[in-house]
């Protein structure tokens, strides 16, 4: 099992912990997340120009998420369902996550 953060699940970052290629399942309540969230699905390994599309859209979707455009390590997307609505999502390995965030630890990162 490894850890991940996917990005902009219901407009949140949410860490899961999950296989590459294994189906999972991960569930926040109101209390943790702010509102109830029901992830569902897979992370995959996927080409660099696969996840820049996926990145692009959630970009759009939401600009608050512009931030993860410095995501340095292009190779995973979360698909599944996320409370029920089909979605594909920019992901990153937490160890990723921690050596982007040192080596910019001057600059903030939002999440």
């Amino acid at each position: 099992m490894a850890k991940f953060m996917i990005y902009n699940t219901a407009g949140l970052t949410l860490p899961v912990e999950a296989e590459v290629g294994s189906p999972f399942y991960f569930e926040c309540s109101e209390e943790e997340c702010g509102k109830e969230v029901v992830i569902e699905g897979v992370i995959i390994e996927v080409s660099e120009a696969e996840f820049n599309k996926a990145l692009e859209s959630t970009i759009e979707e939401d600009p608050s998420f512009k931030p993860i455009e410095k995501i340095e390590v292009r190779k995973y997307l979360f698909r599944g369902k996320v409370n029920g609505r089909g979605v594909e999502l920019p992901a990153e390995s937490l160890v990723d996550f921690a050596k982007r965030f040192l080596e910019n630890r001057n600059n903030l990162i939002l999440l």
